[in-house]
């Protein structure tokens, strides 16, 4: 009878072992699974140590927009203070989101480090012109031709637009004909030149549609004429031709207004 029992007491035991061998890899799953389940848990409940925003400054090493002011625009979309958010309250996507509805930031990036640290870097909409019209409308429009409204923080120096502009429209940009199109191809054309850019300080829209521009020094005017997608470039390069080859010789302050609108040739009037 003894050596039945242990026989049968070595066949249960061999059962066991085997039985490990075979399932044990299922428990070992398991006890790691809680193990993670636990540790994110945990994780998920801490709390943000700090927030740290970063505006990207524009060319210039201006910023529209203050960090502070990202932090505020943050806390308002949030039920609880800063200081006590966990790490289960914060989406990233959502945080962007809030962000980027600030009307001087074009993207914004968010992430939490492993100190459990909120950063925050946002890219700033880079002004092209400013719009100052008759009609009251006071306003930026960005590189995308987005309108921005203005600053308290900073005044960008760029083009001002003054004179007969027309009203805005949203969907100004799905219209090649549209003024306020022409003026951003404008825009962008002066931008792209490091001669025209340092030159160019206002467009002015006279009622007919014409543009006369105004150089950052010296009193005198720049007829440029309606906006022509061929023309104008090359009224533009005759005008630069002019100054670097005409002016010299005689001095800018001799004259009182440069007329572009003739062909192959820059009209000059002295004062």
């Amino acid at each position: 009878m003894a050596s039945k029992a242990t026989a049968a007491l070595g066949q249960l035991l061999a059962s066991v072992f085997i039985a490990i061998r075979r399932y044990g890899w299922i428990f070992v799953t398991l006890f790691v699974a809680v193990l993670a389940i636990s540790a994110i848990t945990e994780r998920e409940a801490a709390h943000i140590r700090a927030v740290q925003p970063v505006v990207l400054p524009l060319p210039d090493n201006a910023n529209l927009v203050e960090p502070e002011e990202l932090l505020e625009l943050l806390q308002a979309s949030f039920t609880k203070s800063l200081d006590q958010l966990t790490l289960s309250d914060i989406d990233i996507e959502r945080v962007e989101e809030v962000l980027e509805a600030q009307p001087f930031v074009g993207d914004a990036e968010a992430y939490v480090d492993a100190d459990l640290v909120l950063h925050i870097t946002a890219e700033q909409r880079v002004p092209l012109l400013r719009v100052i019209a008759d009609n009251g409308q006071n306003y930026y429009l960005d590189l995308d031709g987005v309108r921005l409204p203005l600053s308290p923080n900073y005044t960008v120096r760029v083009p001002v637009v003054t004179g007969k502009v027309v009203p805005w429209s949203d969907d100004y940009r799905d219209k090649p004909d549209h003024q306020l199109r022409q003026l951003m191809a404008l825009g962008h054309y002066l931008r792209r030149d490091e001669f025209l850019r340092a030159l160019v300080e206002q467009i002015d829209v006279s009622a007919t549609g014409e543009l006369v521009l105004a150089p950052k020094l010296g009193d005198q005017v720049i007829y440029l004429g309606r906006y022509d997608s061929k023309e104008t470039p090359q009224r533009l390069e005759r005008l630069k031709i002019f100054y670097r080859e005409g002016l010299p010789y005689e001095g800018w302050r001799k004259y009182r207004s440069f007329d572009l609108r003739y062909a192959d040739q820059v009209v000059a009037k002295k004062a």
